[in-house]
C-alpha cells in the first residue's frame, strides 16, 4: 500500500525538497500551506504531483479539517516559518512578538502531532519530522523570540521521541544551520546568493536517512 507524506507549511526550500525525495521513494505527497497558487506551483515540480490543502498552520480548527480530509498519514514533515518575522532582543522582547513565534514554531507542530499521532500509535508505525534553526541550541540575541520557540520545539521533540519510539513511531528534529537555497527566506534576504547556502536536496537526504535509520533524535546541518 502506498504511504503518504504530508508536508505542513510547505515551501520552496526544505519542504519541496523533502516532498520530491519521498515521492521518488514511492510516497504519495500532500502539501499544506496558506496559498493555493504557491501550492500548485510546488506540486507541479514533484514527480507524480501532489494533493494540496490550503490552511494556516496556526488555525487549529482548519488543521483538524485538513487532517481528516487527507486520511491516513504515514509521515509528517513540519517546518513552517514566518516571512513576517519581527526580530527582538531579550531586553526589548515584546509579548506579541514572542507569542507569534511560539504559536507558529511550537504550538502548531504540537497541534499537528496531536491530530496524527493517535492513528500512528494504533498502527504501531509512522514518523514525525520537525525542522528548526540553530537558535534552538545557540541563542542569538537579535532573534530571542524565535530562539525561545525553537528551543521549546527541540525540548518537545526529544521528549516525544522518548515516549513513542518503543511504540513504533519515530520523532526526529533537523536543525538547519543556515539559509536554504531556493527557499522563500533566501529569495527575500539574500536573493543574489552571496551567502553560504544549504542545498535543499542535501537536507532532504538527511531527512530520508533519519527516517530510515531512526537511530538519531536530532541532526544539525551547517553549510
Amino acid at each position: 500500500m502506498t504511504k503518504t507524506l504530508a508536508v505542513f507549511g510547505a515551501g520552496s526550500g526544505l519542504g519541496l525538497a523533502t516532498a520530491k525525495r519521498f515521492a521518488r521513494e514511492g510516497f504519495q505527497v500532500v502539501l499544506v500551506g496558506r496559498t493555493q497558487s504557491k501550492l500548485d506551483a510546488l506540486a507541479a515540480r514533484i514527480d507524480g504531483g501532489a494533493r494540496t490543502f490550503v490552511a494556516d498552520v496556526t488555525d487549529h480548527a482548519r488543521l483538524a479539517e485538513v487532517v481528516a480530509e487527507i486520511g491516513e498519514i504515514d509521515v509528517v514533515q513540519f517546518g513552517a516559518t514566518g516571512m513576517d518575522e519581527v526580530m527582538a532582543r531579550p531586553a526589548e522582547l515584546d509579548v506579541e512578538a514572542l507569542r507569534f513565534q511560539v504559536e507558529l514554531r511550537l504550538v502548531a507542530p504540537v497541534a499537528v502531532t496531536r491530530l496524527v499521532l493517535p492513528s500512528m500509535l494504533a498502527r504501531g508505525s509512522g514518523a514525525l519530522l520537525y525542522a528548526t534553526g540553530t537558535s534552538a541550541i545557540e541563542p542569538v540575541p537579535m532573534i530571542s523570540n524565535i530562539g525561545a520557540a525553537a528551543a521549546g520545539l527541540r525540548n518537545y521533540v526529544h521528549a516525544l521521541h522518548g515516549e513513542v519510539a518503543e511504540q513504533g513511531v519515530y520523532a526526529g528534529l533537523l536543525i538547519v544551520g543556515g539559509i536554504v537555497r531556493g527557499s522563500e527566506a533566501q529569495q527575500r534576504f539574500v536573493p543574489d546568493g552571496g551567502f553560504p547556502m544549504l542545498e535543499p536536496d542535501d537536507l532532504a537526504r538527511h531527512w530520508w536517512d533519519l527516517y530510515t535509520t531512526r537511530d538519531q533524535v536530532e541532526r544539525v546541518v551547517r553549510p
